[in-house]
């Protein structure tokens, strides 16, 4: 934050100096293009960082815009106020949009289009509302800023505008320094992940997009001063498009990369204007194809791969042993307390599914499974591919709902409950495949999982990057070595690292049941029995109860206390792995017998 923020510093003394020097017209050009660079940061940091693509970033940049050209023209003395009062009716705006849109996870091109469509509708009511926005022409004569009773002269309105789009810039620079800018970046990446954790990932985007809303009123406050005028195009395609060019060839997710292409572009195309009047436009296009096809990630990740430096480098979380008792960030001492507890009629069962049905059309998945684990086991999970297991863990963690059926854990209802009201109660899921945030380091990664049970934006904003981890977790990067390699991107790890990995993330949090779905996959034999020892190892020494989704029956003989068979959607058989290897529904399912 400390670096941004000089940088900032550095960058408004630049700009005053730039104003000083060169004065009227470049001046002028610099505090305009200033404004399109906060502009296009405010879509940097819901597309780049959240991952929405919103093509109507204008409606709060226009709507805050207009509003204050009518207060500002009604009453020229407040213009300061009104500079706040924007960034509030930006932010009340896109948090509007956003709740309206997001609750529904729309996929990006829905949100893409829909987004651009009501700008353009804006774009038409705003043509024909002439008693209100002037209509085509729009509202003119917008005064100055002004300060202690008298406007600003043009030279110092330019300085001061430039100045104040450089402080929102470096604001949001300095805003995803911090936690909230990792976790935003693993919404982006890998939702279902988050999710997985216990973030409210609709909620923590509907506040990025109302975040990137207040910003971008900020930006059409100072526009409708630099300019003193606001017409119906300032929510037009044009204008749109552009934003989505500036941040693409300065690079998405930088920040700094979508003002460097706002200034850059926007200072090109008024010089070839100026020197080439007939062809500056299809110049202009010319060199962002140039620009795309030479560096297709932008020009800030590109020049950073040719400087030999990394393409975005970002603070690392310091990992440390969680503290013992109640006020400790993981919940493992509440998973001790029930391994430990005595079953009785006061304990309640660790889960309990009760008659659970799941089908995807006429394909029955799961037809009346009952299924409970009364105290901290480790239990195998198996049964011939299509047997409904990785379903019944989707059903347990919340991943999935079922058409009929009661899921209890802990004593808890949770029939219907979304994946991270299960993560908050404690259920840690470990999926099919290795579901990371490949963009950011291993440390990143466990952080992001300590945080998610206890996480809301405003806290992750003020929360150090020093974590809290649970003794497991750190077990398990000791174990497999991935403690010496906290630095390096999880996206570049090994098949089995990667497994590891998210077994780690699984109990990083507040994990009170273990779900795990073929962790050994992709294993030798020798890593899945190397990987046996170390779960039973991390359930005996924590009494964490788990379930494993696995095929492979060497790991199972070395690992389970219980092994479940799924077979066509139920349970056919429950008990010890030599019960269950001796019985002979389960022989001949596996045969191939239709018994």
């Amino acid at each position: 934050m400390r670096r941004a923020l000089a940088a900032g510093a550095a960058c408004a003394l630049a700009a005053t100096v730039f104003s000083g020097a060169f004065g009227g017209y470049r001046s002028g050009q610099l505090s305009l293009f200033l404004v399109f660079a906060a502009l296009a940061v405010s879509l940097d940091f819901v597309w780049g960082y959240t991952g929405i693509l919103s093509l109507g970033q204008l409606l709060p940049f226009g709507i805050a815009a207009y509003t204050s050209a009518k207060i500002v023209s009604a009453a020229p003395s407040l213009g300061v106020p009104m500079l706040v009062a924007a960034a509030a009716v930006g932010a009340g705006v896109a948090a509007a949009l956003g709740v309206a849109m997001l609750r529904r996870r729309p996929s990006a091109v829905v949100v893409g289009l829909l987004t651009l469509v009501l700008s353009l509708t804006l774009e038409q009511l705003a043509e024909q509302w002439r008693d209100v926005t002037g209509g085509f022409n729009g509202l003119t004569g917008v005064p100055r800023l002004g300060a202690f009773g008298a406007q600003l002269s043009d030279a110092a309105q330019d300085v001061v505008v430039s100045v104040l789009a450089i402080a929102a810039i470096t604001a949001v620079g300095a805003l995803v320094t911090r936690p909230i800018g990792a976790v935003l970046i693993g919404i982006r990446s890998n939702e279902r992940r988050m999710e997985a954790l216990g973030y409210k990932t609709v909620q923590i985007k509907i506040w990025a997009f109302t975040v990137g809303g207040a910003l971008a009123g900020f930006a059409g406050a100072l526009y409708v001063h630099r300019t003193s005028f606001v017409s119906p195009q300032i929510f037009g395609f044009s204008l749109a498009t552009s934003m989505v060019l500036w941040t693409l060839v300065g690079g998405r997710g930088t920040i700094v990369g979508p003002v460097i292409g706002a200034m850059s572009i926007n200072f090109a195309s008024a010089t070839l204007a100026d020197v080439w009047l007939q062809y500056w436009t299809l110049a202009t296009g010319l060199i962002f194809v140039a620009v795309v096809v030479v560096m297709p990630h932008g020009l800030v990740p590109s020049a950073q791969r040719l400087a030999g430096r990394p393409a975005r480098r970002r603070q690392q979380p310091t990992l440390r042993p969680a503290a013992t008792g109640v006020d400790a960030l993981s919940g493992a001492n509440a998973v001790d307390m029930v391994g430990d507890r005595a079953p009785s009629a006061a304990a309640p069962a660790i889960f309990e599914a009760h008659d659970v049905h799941k089908s995807f059309g006429f394909f029955r998945l799961l037809g009346g499974v009952t299924l409970t684990m009364e105290s901290a086991e480790l239990r195998c999970l198996i049964g011939p591919n299509g047997a409904g297991k990785s379903t019944l863990l989707d059903i347990l963690s919340g991943q999935q709902g079922c058409q009929s059926g009661r899921v209890l854990v802990l004593g808890t209802e949770h029939t219907g409950r979304h994946a991270w009201e299960f993560a908050r109660h404690g259920v840690s899921r470990k999926f099919q495949s290795p579901q990371l945030i490949d963009d950011l380091s291993v440390a990143t990664n466990v952080a992001i999982a300590a945080w998610g049970t206890r996480s809301s934006p405003w806290r992750l904003i003020r929360r150090p990057w020093d974590t809290s981890v649970p003794q497991p977790a750190l077990e398990i990067l000791e174990r497999t070595q991935l403690d010496r390699r906290l630095d390096m991107r999880a996206g570049d790890l090994s098949h089995g690292d990667k497994q590891w990995l998210e077994i780690a993330m699984a109990v990083a949090g507040d994990c009170r049941l273990l779900l795990l779905d073929e962790p050994t996959a992709g294993m030798t034999v020798a890593e899945s029995l190397e990987a046996a020892a170390l779960l039973r190892e991390i359930h005996r020494s924590h009494r964490l109860p788990i379930v494993i989704v696995e095929h492979d029956m060497a790991f199972i003989r070395a690992v389970a206390d219980r092994v479940t068979v799924l077979a066509r959607g139920e349970v056919l058989a429950d008990g010890t792995v030599a019960e269950v290897e001796n019985d002979p529904d389960v022989q001949a399912i596996y045969a191939g017998v239709d018994s």
